[in-house]
């Protein structure tokens, strides 16, 4: 992937995450359930290629002379993944209250 195609990558990344919340907000509670439970079993399942990306995330962060302190807290360690994957499911098993507030 050469410069140019990480940046249009980066775009389309970008522009997704933004829209992303406001598709998850018209969703129904139960798709926004399913989202988040999938999203869960897939930090879970691929848990070997998170962190073997996330080392070459760390390797360019400290080749860029990131301080180590926010080095550090890029790591994605076992533990972390488990604990986000933990979060998805709870935020899945949580009451609906998008459009309350």
């Amino acid at each position: 992937m050469n410069a140019s195609n990480i940046v249009e990558y980066s775009q389309t990344l970008g522009v997704q995450a933004r829209a992303a919340p406001g598709l998850m907000a018209r969703a129904s509670a139960a798709t926004r359930s399913h989202a988040l439970r999938r999203l869960a079993v897939l930090l879970r399942a691929d848990l070997q290629g998170l962190q073997v990306d996330n080392q070459k995330d760390i390797e360019r962060a400290v080749a860029t002379g990131l301080a180590a302190p926010m080095v550090d807290r890029l790591k994605l360690t076992p533990r972390v993944i488990e604990t986000v994957a933990q979060g998805c499911d709870q935020l899945a098993s949580m009451p609906d209250v998008i459009g309350e507030i």
